[in-house]
């Protein structure tokens, strides 16, 4: 393998590094469009690269641009910004030499000085009309290695990866040109060295022209595509693990056999359908699945991707599942079989049963007690860690864990009363999987293709693109980011301004939550978010039918279980009929019950005016299990509260029309209450409403003839008060368009 490790100081050891407020270590990547690139088709290494590396041991930031030299990456002020994030321990990865050969001063003015030398030429440039002394290649990365030494990181050189021309069968190599100055610079300065461009070369030649060629964009002889993206970061992963003495291998996902985080210890299975099991191992490897006596065999690919499906099981456990690859094996022990909910949204489904330091914010009504007799060792709960990506990652952090007083205040609280109601009337075990992020915006839930196939959402995808290409073309931003991170002691953490880490932005959430936890065998979900959606109101019917389709077809199942809370009340009650934000948001959300196997569950009566986090989330969660006992298991229940079916107007009257009424329509306290009635002027006043029956007659002295009726319909309708036998409440509506 053409990997040089100098001998020499590389700097600290980072799993060795003792300090009290030890925090992982970064991979920087600096380099130009081989590394990341932003031209569609086409990409780099540097962003399938993240997916090498467990993000519980490196964090992975791509900070290479396309069209960049070692030298503008230098005088655009893009190294400087690195350098105010680097911290001992981290690491930086470069790569440059395809942008620096030409005239040094034309309308790029990007070219280096030929060469590893000291001579320098001072130029007036042609493009701002500024004065620049231009150095060699070697200069600039001499600069870069011992500036990152300085900050405590390790710098690795890494030569620039070969162009797809070929000669007699070979590839173009650059020993006499940038290849060969990379690896003398790493050489004097007692730098890790990887020669990717000798390392990719011997592999391009080995696969011959027709599959080298696939790995490009198209014509293009220097820029890969996705395929030839990940084909060239799994060989970089490959030398970063062969470089002697170097910590940041240690990072790297096991070569050998690799499963995702959802499959460990305490994990349960669906029962009754087929179960995909999935990871990575050495390439062409016989991958054996086994549990309670079935076993599966599967065999990973070129890229060292497998994936093996157990066939259906029944209610039962524990068990083991062992999953082996040549010598690797992986077991997972007390495995349990039963039923697994997907539980999603922001904070309201964040929320967790306990106030913790990590969710100050939470905690239910009566929370000490409530985790004290939390002990349901059939429910176990996934949580996934918060995590944001701008491409599909393989993996997300978490863990199963068995439900028990010492564990249960970490849980969803919406998820763990769902659960419990579960597993309390079926009998059978219960998984909850919580993949959810505080303000979120449900967009940043979907894949890129499916927000991007509906014309209507243009304008969301064009506005986030606006934002990634001002912070990818004006690296101040990242600056200023890691200027506030070092001054940064307490209090308020200071905000990324990368829009790849901002929970309203499309996919992102997708990208590092959903993604990885596909297509793990589920029997529906649950959902609770819309608050950060309230500017975009308008567009929520779309986007929440765009989002259960996406994950239908994520999940190859066409009629996954929806079920999903409408957003309960907040701010003061108003005195006089209204609409607002919150009206208009819950109508949008209870559209979503046109598209089968999708439950709504009601919150009117359970708001808080001063607290966007009601404190009752076992109504919540009971409500959403009702409807799924109801809709999936078929228990004789009734799920919902009253649904606005029709209405018709009866002389000074109007009659209203209700599905879900259950054992009958019901008032808690006395007189119906927030029936306001118009008519054709749409002057709207509190109305006089009586139940006869199954149905409501809503009227007023002083609307003669009236055309319209509403109920509940502001932002906080307090005492609205029309129920069931059961004690769901009816959900808001209007009959105005």
């Amino acid at each position: 393998m053409m990997i040089l490790r100098v001998l020499g100081v590389i700097g600290l050891s980072f799993w060795a590094v003792a300090a009290p407020c030890w925090a992982k270590p970064t991979l920087y990547l600096i380099g130009d469009s081989t590394v990341r690139n932003g031209t569609s088709g086409q990409m780099g290494w540097g962003d399938p690269l993240v997916n090498e590396f467990d993000p519980g041991k490196v964090t992975v930031v791509n900070r290479a641009i396309g069209g960049r030299s070692s030298r503008t990456f230098l005088t655009e002020g893009r190294w400087d910004a690195v350098l105010a994030h680097l911290k001992p321990g981290d690491f930086v990865l470069m790569q440059f030499g395809h942008n620096d050969g030409g005239a040094l001063n034309d309308q790029r003015c990007r070219a280096s000085i030929k060469g590893v030398g000291d001579e320098s030429e001072q130029i007036v440039r042609v493009t701002d009309q500024q004065t620049e002394t231009v150095r060699s290649y070697g200069w600039y990365l001499r600069k870069f290695v011992a500036e990152t030494r300085a900050k405590g990181a390790t710098p690795i050189v890494v030569s620039l990866i070969p162009r797809n021309l070929w000669k007699d069968d070979k590839i173009g190599r650059s020993d006499g040109d940038y290849a060969g100055w990379a690896k003398r610079v790493a050489t004097e300065q007692n730098a890790l060295f990887v020669d990717f461009n000798h390392l990719l070369a011997d592999r391009y030649e080995a696969m011959g022209r027709e599959r080298t060629a696939e790995l490009f964009a198209g014509t293009d002889h220097t820029h890969t595509g996705s395929k030839g993206a990940a084909f060239n970061a799994k060989v970089m992963a490959e030398a970063i693990r062969g470089l002697k003495d170097c910590d940041l291998a240690k990072g790297l996902f096991p070569a050998d056999l690799w499963l995702p985080s959802v499959f460990s210890d305490h994990l349960v299975l669906q029962r009754g359908m087929r179960i995909p099991v999935w990871g990575t191992a050495m390439a062409g490897s016989e991958v054996q699945v086994a549990i309670a006596g079935k076993s599966v065999i599967a065999r990973s690919d070129e890229g060292g991707q497998w994936r093996a499906e157990l066939p259906e099981m029944t209610t039962g456990g524990p068990f083991e599942l062992t999953i082996s690859a040549g010598k690797a094996t992986r077991v997972c022990h007390d495995v349990l079989v039963g039923e697994v909910w997907l539980c999603s949204g922001q904070s309201n489904m964040d929320f967790t049963l306990a106030k913790t330091a990590k969710r100050s914010f939470s905690g239910v009504t009566d929370w000490e007690h409530e985790v004290a007799v939390a002990n349901h060792p059939q429910l176990r709960m996934f949580t996934a860690e918060w995590a944001m990506n701008e491409f599909p990652q393989r993996e997300v952090l978490g863990k199963w864990t068995v439900c028990s007083p010492l564990a249960a205040g970490d849980f969803s609280a919406v998820a763990y009363y769902f659960g419990r109601e579960i597993q309390g009337s079926l009998k059978v075990p219960v998984g909850l999987v919580t993949c959810a992020y505080g303000a979120s915006t449900i967009e940043a839930w979907m894949r890129q293709g499916a927000v991007e196939a509906h014309p209507q959402f243009k304008e969301l995808m064009q506005s986030f693109a606006k934002k990634n290409l001002e912070f990818r073309d004006h690296p101040k931003m990242f600056l200023e980011y890691g200027n506030a991170l070092a001054a940064w002691k307490s209090g308020k953490h200071p905000k990324n301004p990368d829009p790849f880490q901002d929970q309203h932005s499309p996919t992102v959430l997708h990208n590092g939550m959903i993604a990885p936890i596909v297509p793990y065998a589920i029997r529906g979900a649950i959902w609770y978010q819309g608050e950060s959606n309230l500017n975009t109101r308008k567009l929520y019917s779309d986007l929440q039918k765009t989002l259960i389709e996406d994950w239908r077809h994520l999940w190859g199942n066409p009629t996954l279980p929806f079920y999903f809370v409408q957003l309960a009340p907040t701010k003061a009650p108003q005195a006089d009929p209204s609409g607002g934000q919150l009206p208009e948001m819950r109508e949008a959300q209870a559209r979503a019950l046109t598209i089968p196997n999708t439950g709504m569950a009601v919150t009117l009566d359970i708001g808080d005016e001063k607290d966007v986090h009601p404190r009752n989330k076992r109504d919540v969660g009971n409500r959403l299990a009702r409807i799924a006992l109801s809709n999936t298991y078929g228990k004789k229940i009734e799920g919902s509260g009253p649904i606005f079916r029709e209405g018709s107007i009866e002389g000074g009257k109007i009659r209203i029309r209700f599905d879900h009424v259950g054992g009958g329509l019901v008032t808690k306290g006395v007189g119906l209450k927030q029936f306001a009635i118009a008519g054709e002027d749409r002057k709207f006043v509190w109305a006089d409403a009586v139940i006869e029956g199954d149905q409501v007659v809503v009227s007023h002295k002083e609307v003669a003839r009236p055309a319209f009726v509403r109920y509940a319909w502001s932002e906080n309708p307090m005492g609205a008060n029309l129920f069931n036998a059961e004690g769901l409440p009816a959900a808001p509506f209007r009959t105005d368009p």
